[in-house]
């Protein structure tokens, strides 16, 4: 009060000693218009020149007697140093005592020689800076209790609320009573204070008594179990405000204490606790439901991007400008572009084949998807075509379409398939039949061979016939094993499928043929940049195909002697998966180029001792396990590539 009225009188008041000296009558004036006692003080004589009515009621002297007192009569130790404005000093009285004054002075001249003092009792200012005090506290709390919204945990930010209120109210007993949304009650969530010997739910019947804010107070009708308990421990109120709108009631807040009653501004400070507990969980409901809806979307991002990512089908994403925005990794192998190198080209410069595509997309984006094109042959990036089953759906976002997406499955293994059964369905008759073939012409070939075995015996051994019986038996011979081989080439391929070290398999297989290549000279190596990784076969048949085209690489460098070298790889052809090629090479004479067309074809030789069914043998074992095998030759080199799928072992 001191240190704000009197600074305004007193800089209203200094401009008259700068322009003239007032008067005494005037400054008398001036000093009734102060709400607190005021002297004016003469510091070149120190005596007391006026007094206000209120300085005559603290001292109860006249105001002549005040005006003819010195300064240092009226005050019992005031200060001699000008930079002293404010001080606690006794004030003489007229029935003789003196009483305890807060002593404000300010300068109304330049020279200082007018002192106004402001005075008011040491009680009453420690009892107004006790209240400054408190609202200041009040202030602290009540910004504590607001910013108690701001806190990110739920449990948290009730708590610092509670804390606050019950520093405003000094209320012993605070709890948070929250409709539970899994039983018909109401429950305490959150106290503070002895909570516990009072009931922590309250029945759905008795809401309507606590839906406004509400003050129980001893020899008032109890209307619900809260109060009852307040009663039966004889506490001297329980006022309870309720949580949420009236539309939305989420439950409510309860303030008691053993000792006091409840003011008016504790009330409030109730009232104010509800409202801000009504924000603190609408807040972090809202919050809780945002991050639910960010996770529940962020869950089906993921699940769309898996789906993406593992899907055999591609997926093109296009805008409604019909230029690619997005392809997933099956689209990208199967087109063998990335999705970088297309973006924002038109659909058309990529998929190309497909003439009923354009007309397709325009029926998309006008919400009609086409669930199949047809069988179109699509080409791919390096020009080779494959056949495709497309499709064409609308991409909709709130009932607007954004895109289109296209599915493309590829067909090329299907009709592979198809072919594959078409020739094993051939492979099944051939066998039935070349097995019926075998039987019946096996034993017309044992009795020629019997009878001739039979002559050769009876004959002299200088018998000129006798070299034509030799060259009969050998031809029988030779039609036997013929038809052994092409029993063997016929019957259906050993399908015992397991794991298989193909690194393992060859190191043996080559360890086994070092005394043969010895002997020729061949020398071998085998390099790999594979670790753990196999194929899924047969082993007996494996080591068949590779045995049969190490015996042709050794016969190739037989007359000179060479270098045989196998090396196992990782390769990715686009659009497929991991695959393991190994490389049979030798720097043998090579194989001339009209005969490296046929030399997978059955029954085709070049050697007089074979009988050309080794390698079209081999060639079966690999696609059956569904592989490639391939050569490549000049002169002064044969390289034979079997390119397998890969497995992890």
């Amino acid at each position: 009060m001191i240190s704000q009225t009197l600074p305004k009188i007193t800089k209203n008041i200094t401009p008259l000693f700068h322009r003239r000296q007032p008067t005494l009558s005037e400054m008398a004036g001036i000093l009734d218009l102060l709400p607190q006692a005021a002297i004016l003080l003469d510091m070149k004589t120190k005596q007391v020149l006026l007094a206000n009515s209120k300085a005559t009621e603290l001292t109860a002297f006249t105001r002549v007697e005040l005006a003819q007192m010195s300064i240092d009569t009226l005050f019992g130790n005031f200060p001699n140093d000008d930079e002293i404005t404010t001080f606690i000093s006794p004030v003489s009285t007229r029935n003789g005592t003196s009483i305890d004054v807060f002593t404000t002075l300010n300068h109304l001249d330049a020279t200082n020689s007018w002192l106004l003092a402001a005075l008011i009792p040491a009680e009453e200012y420690h009892i107004q800076q006790s209240e400054i005090k408190r609202l200041a506290h009040r202030k602290d709390e009540t910004h504590a209790m607001i910013s108690a919204i701001q806190e990110p945990d739920l449990h948290e930010a009730v708590l610092t609320a509670l804390k606050a209120c019950q520093n405003l109210t000094g209320a012993s007993i605070l709890a948070v009573f929250l409709v539970d949304p899994h039983n018909p009650c109401i429950k305490c969530t959150e106290s503070l204070g002895d909570w516990q010997q009072l009931p922590d739910q309250i029945n759905p019947q008795e809401v309507s008594s606590i839906l406004q804010t509400s003050l129980w107070l001893p020899g008032k009708r109890t209307r619900n179990v809260l109060q009852r308990a307040a009663r039966v421990r004889n506490l001297p109120y329980l006022a309870s405000a309720p949580i949420g709108q009236s539309s939305s009631f989420l439950g409510f807040v309860i303030m008691a204490d053993a000792q006091s009653t409840p003011t008016e501004n504790d009330l409030l400070s109730l009232q104010l606790l509800a409202d801000i507990l009504t924000n603190i969980i609408q807040h972090h409901s809202l919050i809780t439901n945002l991050f639910d809806i960010q996770r529940h979307q962020e869950h089906l991002i993921a699940i769309g991007e898996t789906v993406n990512e593992v899907i055999q089908d591609g997926v093109i994403q296009v805008g409604n400008d019909l230029t690619i925005e997005k392809m997933n990794p099956s689209a990208e192998w199967t087109l063998g572009y990335a999705t970088r190198e297309v973006y924002k080209h038109p659909i058309e410069n990529i998929l190309i084949g497909a003439e009923n595509l354009i007309p397709a997309l325009q029926s998309a984006l006008n919400g009609r998807p086409t669930y199949s094109l047809g069988n179109v042959h699509l080409h791919r990036r390096d020009g080779d075509t494959f056949l495709a089953y497309v499709r064409t759906i609308p991409l909709t976002i709130n009932d607007r379409v954004e895109g289109v997406i296209i599915l493309i499955h590829d067909q090329s293994e299907h009709e592979q398939n198809q072919i594959l059964n078409q020739q094993l369905e051939q492979q099944a008759f051939l066998t039935e039949f070349t097995a019926i073939f075998a039987h019946e012409i096996r034993n017309p070939i044992n009795n020629i061979s019997t009878t001739v075995q039979l002559m050769a015996i009876n004959l002299p051994a200088n018998e000129s016939n006798q070299d034509s019986i030799n060259r009969i038996e050998h031809e029988c011979t030779r039609l036997t094993q013929l038809m052994q081989s092409i029993l063997a080439y016929s019957r259906p391929i050993e399908n015992k499928i397991e794991p298989v070290d193909l690194v393992g398999l060859i190191d043996k297989l080559l360890e086994r043929w070092r005394p043969r290549m010895a002997k020729v000279r061949v020398q071998h190596s085998l390099t790999h940049a594979v670790q753990n990784h196999g194929i899924m076969g047969t082993p007996r048949t494996l080591e068949q195909v590779f045995a049969n085209l190490i015996n042709n690489a050794v016969e190739a460098m037989s007359a000179k002697g060479g270098t045989l070298a196998v090396n196992i790889r990782f390769v990715a052809p686009p659009g497929e998966r991991e695959q393991l090629e190994v490389s049979v090479s030798d720097n043998g004479p090579g194989i001339p180029d009209e005969i490296r067309e046929r030399i997978f074809e059955p029954f085709f030789t070049t050697n007089t001792n074979g009988n050309g069914l080794g390698l079209a043998i081999a060639k079966r074992i690999v696609t059956t396990h569904k592989g490639v095998i391939k050569v490549a030759s000049v002169p002064g080199g044969t390289v034979f590539q079997v390119i397998l799928p890969a497995i992890i072992l």
